[in-house]
């Protein structure tokens, strides 16, 4: 009898604690995709260029624990990344863009609504804003609030992106980053403004030495979404200004100060029976012979204007195009002018076709032999298999320009070419 108590009595705690855990309300959501890549001569070399296909798989979990209606608790890990093979999936190639462990918390913050806005507090979202020219989405250590204002929403947030002298002799030496912007939706649209202040002290090493220099400068970022009838527009414009190298005295090395832009436009006109066509121009602002100024835009790698040049995906698994001295691209879209035209079509509720042709040349030429990028044709087809699951299959043809020569005369570049397809689960 006695023992029959006390089991009863543990189930009554464990009951106990458990009721108001079970009261709160628990969403879960997330995407699981399987991709195949074929690509022929990645190194853009002359005859000799080689050719990679494989397998590659994510899952992706978000959860939100909602403690009540005011106060949730947000997480997101991946799990089981990488590109088929034996045993677990391994990694592949850029290791600094993407997680290699079979299980990785990336985001967990709190979302407090308040009497005067929301505060969120945690590893959060960073990187995105505006349209997806500039987003190079990633996770930080963030305090933000936000709040609206008679349709008016205003935000603060502060990121530590770098904590770089806990547990040392030395002092203020983080990078920090503060945020205010400004968004106000409007009929048929939003527009928004964005202010950035860096501050990234962690090349000094003033205590010891007495040298280093600061990176201390100020961004900003309006941009635009809108449809006008049957004409849809986004544009989104990044101008930076300061010090990109604030050198101590003790250094004897000359300031460089911070000046650039980066600019994109997107047009689309919907036409009759699903179809539309459409255009996009950006500009990355190269850095100039000028020594005293780094000039340098920037954009985000989540910009993927093609299938191959500056595609954050396959660079992720394929890393560079090109190769040994000749030069490179990357996933992010830097000193360079894209121009491209596309065109889409609905077939059916279920199937979506689209086409796009690209022109790419470099701002800043440098000592390159020439300017061309190159020029990219890409085409898509996603099929709505049921409900939350999709398949889409591709083709990207890349003819690549004398930019890849460098400056060697001798150098001799070829052809690239992608075929893809990815199943996509979403919940």
């Amino acid at each position: 009898m006695k023992k029959l108590l006390a089991v009863l009595f543990a189930l009554g705690l464990v009951m106990a604690f458990a009721m108001p855990a079970a009261a709160a309300d628990i969403s879960v959501s997330g995407t699981y995709y399987v991709g195949g890549v074929y690509e022929d001569n990645q190194d853009l070399l002359d005859n000799v260029g080689t050719a990679d296909a494989f397998y590659f798989q994510r899952l992706r979990v978000q959860t939100a624990l909602a403690v009540n209606p005011a106060l949730k608790l947000i997480t997101r890990f991946d799990a089981m990344e990488g590109y088929w093979t034996g045993g677990s999936p391994t990694e592949y190639q850029n290791l600094g863009v993407r997680d290699d462990d079979n299980l990785d918390f990336d985001r967990v913050y709190l979302e407090a609504k308040m009497k005067y806005g929301v505060l969120s507090v945690g590893y959060m979202s960073d990187g995105a804003w505006g349209t997806w020219f500039a987003n190079g989405e990633t996770e930080n250590p963030r305090i933000k609030f936000t709040t609206m204002v008679k349709g008016w929403m205003l935000g603060a947030i502060y990121t530590k992106v770098t904590e770089s002298d806990h547990n040392t002799t030395y002092s203020d030496l983080d990078n920090d980053k503060y945020l205010v912007y400004v968004v106000k939706p409007f009929k048929g649209g939003v527009a928004g403004l964005l202010w950035v202040y860096l501050d990234y002290a962690s090349n000094t090493d003033f205590l010891t030495t007495g040298e280093g220099f600061r990176t201390v400068y100020h961004i900003l970022e309006p941009y635009v979404k809108a449809k006008i009838g049957n004409i849809y527009v986004e544009a989104e414009l990044d101008y930076a200004i300061g010090s990109a190298q604030d050198w101590s005295a003790a250094s004897g090395v000359q300031d460089v100060d911070k000046d650039s832009w980066s600019g994109y436009v997107n047009v689309k006109y919907f036409l009759s029976g699903g179809a539309y066509v459409g255009g996009q121009v950006a500009f990355v602002e190269g850095e100039d012979a000028d020594p005293k100024t780094n000039t340098a835009g920037t954009t985000g790698a989540d910009y993927d204007p093609c299938l191959i040049l500056w595609n954050s995906d396959l660079y992720m698994w394929q890393g560079n195009a090109a190769m040994g001295t000749y030069n490179t691209t990357t996933d992010t879209m830097t000193n360079a002018w894209l121009y491209q035209a596309y065109a889409g079509y609905a077939v059916n509720p279920k199937l979506a076709l689209l086409a796009s042709y690209t022109y790419a040349k470099v701002d800043e030429q440098g000592t390159n032999l020439d300017d061309d990028i190159g020029t990219e044709f890409d085409i898509t087809a996603t099929y709505k298999v049921m409900d939350n699951l999709e398949y889409m299959v591709g083709f990207g043809y890349f003819w690549a320009g004398d930019y890849f020569k460098a400056a060697t005369a001798t150098n001799k570049v070829d052809d690239d070419y992608i075929v893809m397809n990815k199943l996509t689960l979403s919940f």
